[in-house]
């Protein structure tokens, strides 16, 4: 896999989530200077998945490459019931879907693991959901897809944690519409490390949450 350690190259990396976190990113054919020597062949889209704990980014499409996701414990509304909660995101991450790249975003909630996306998902494909390591792929629920662009996991949710708890990388395969012709799931790789410690801030979170909802 290629690194860059951004701080050598007098990057900071929250030039990086900036840029990677506009509305419009699909839109932009340059990327801002100081970054544009991760530019590859790919394309920018396809070279900026970002390991943003660790301060680097890394270049895709290598055997075995996978993000780090930042896990953030905070209070929001979550997407699938609308209510307030204490929430575990990711930061938008990116990967393929045929026809350049989709903004992909990780959800746990307090029924369910929703896995936001700005483009659209096929449910012809087969195989579609999550892995970890070398376990059985855990299938979305039904309706797939949610809204034409989210996959929900609320009835395996519990299996989903106890997975990422004790996994050491989990693979997201999607297949996204229009794709023609259509070939296979595109896929994105994450690191699970930080994860089971993420989880037990969002434990804490919601344990606070109950409290002061009593008092």
């Amino acid at each position: 896999m290629q690194v860059h350690d951004l701080a050598a190259q007098g990057i900071e990396p929250r030039d990086v989530i900036a840029y990677m976190s506009k509305p419009d990113i699909k839109q932009y054919t340059r990327p801002p200077r100081r970054l544009r020597h991760f530019r590859s062949s790919a394309g920018w889209g396809a070279v900026c998945t970002i390991a943003l704990s660790t301060g680097v980014a890394a270049a895709p499409g290598q055997p075995g490459d996978s993000v780090l996701p930042v896990w953030k414990v905070e209070r929001g509304v979550d997407p699938y019931t609308h209510a307030d909660a204490c929430l575990l995101t990711t930061q938008p991450l990116i990967m393929p879907d045929g026809y350049g790249t989709a903004r992909v975003q990780l959800v746990l909630g307090p029924r369910a693991l929703i896995v936001l996306t700005d483009s659209n998902i096929d449910p012809s494909y087969p195989r579609q959901g999550l892995t970890v390591d070398d376990k059985p792929v855990i299938e979305p629920d039904a309706p797939f897809p949610l809204q034409g662009q989210s996959v929900l996991f609320e009835h395996s949710v519990a299996e989903v944690i106890e997975r990422f708890r004790r996994g050491r990388r989990a693979e997201l395969q999607l297949g996204f519409w229009p794709s023609w012709p259509v070939t296979e799931t595109k896929r994105l790789a994450l690191s699970l490390r930080g994860f089971s410690k993420a989880h037990e801030s969002l434990t804490a979170c919601r344990d606070e949450r109950d409290t002061a909802t009593n008092q």
